[in-house]
């Protein structure tokens, strides 16, 4: 297996500068003070060998999570990368906040790349607009490796109002997900400003095996920020329980 931790929106906030930089050379933790995100704490003690493990700092953008879409493919184009290398045989994704939102629309790009075994890339992008084409045969053989465990520390697909994006962006977990656990903040502030919506969570879930904690009085850092509070270590050991139980070292 292989695992692909997505942190939250600023998550170098909540982590300390000790920890060098993620899979595509962004700075990991700005903060000398000993504090983890839950994705990056998870990341740290999941047994897998370096080769098997990557990580990757959330959006920079945190108003508008404009990023979301560039980190999102640079998860996508690793997964490829690491499945074509005969690295990977099966895929864990752990994520918070949009960190977890971009996690849940992989299952639907990933889904679809299973189907197909083509995507959809940019290959022009000026006055006229980002021009796309088919690329066909992106798995070596035609297999992706299955979704065998989705962890989520509360999920928020947070944007502009009157945003072009699907409102129903980063939210629905597909049928190819064998064990899906998630850790719903019950107190998330918003609108910000007026500006800007969190949706709910958890819409549509099909993965195999669902298991869905509600945290009623904690916020969304307490889910998923400093992962030394105790409703963050709640969290922690319940997504890392069921970790465990679908195989997860």
């Amino acid at each position: 297996m292989c695992l692909f931790a997505v942190d939250g929106t600023w998550s170098v906030n909540f982590n300390s500068a000790d920890s060098g930089k993620d899979v595509v050379g962004r700075n990991v933790g700005n903060s000398d003070e000993e504090i983890r995100s839950n994705t990056r704490r998870f990341y740290e003690g999941c047994a897998y060998p370096p080769s098997k493990k990557f990580y990757f700092a959330g959006p920079g953008y945190g108003m508008s999570g404009a990023d979301s879409w560039k980190i999102y493919h640079n998860v996508l184009d690793t997964i490829i990368e690491q499945t074509n290398k005969g690295n990977c045989d099966e895929i864990v994704m752990v994520g918070w906040s949009r960190g977890a939102a971009i996690i849940s629309e992989l299952t639907e790009g990933l889904s679809a790349l299973a189907e197909t075994n083509s995507r959809r890339v940019a290959y022009q992008k000026g006055g006229r607009g980002t021009r796309y084409r088919t690329q066909r045969n992106v798995i070596k053989g035609g297999k992706l490796p299955p979704i065998k465990f989705i962890g989520l520390f509360d999920s928020v697909s947070m944007i502009w109002r009157n945003s072009p994006i699907d409102r129903k962006w980063g939210e629905d977990i597909t049928s190819q997900v064998n064990y899906f656990a998630h850790v719903v903040a019950g107190d998330r502030t918003g609108p910000v400003w007026g500006l800007v919506d969190f949706y709910p969570a958890n819409p549509l879930i099909e993965a195999t095996r669902q298991e869905v904690m509600h945290l009623a009085n904690t916020n969304h850092g307490g889910v998923g920020g400093q992962d030394d509070t105790a409703s963050a270590q709640i969290a922690y050991r319940y997504i890392r329980h069921h970790a465990t139980i679908a195989g997860v070292p």
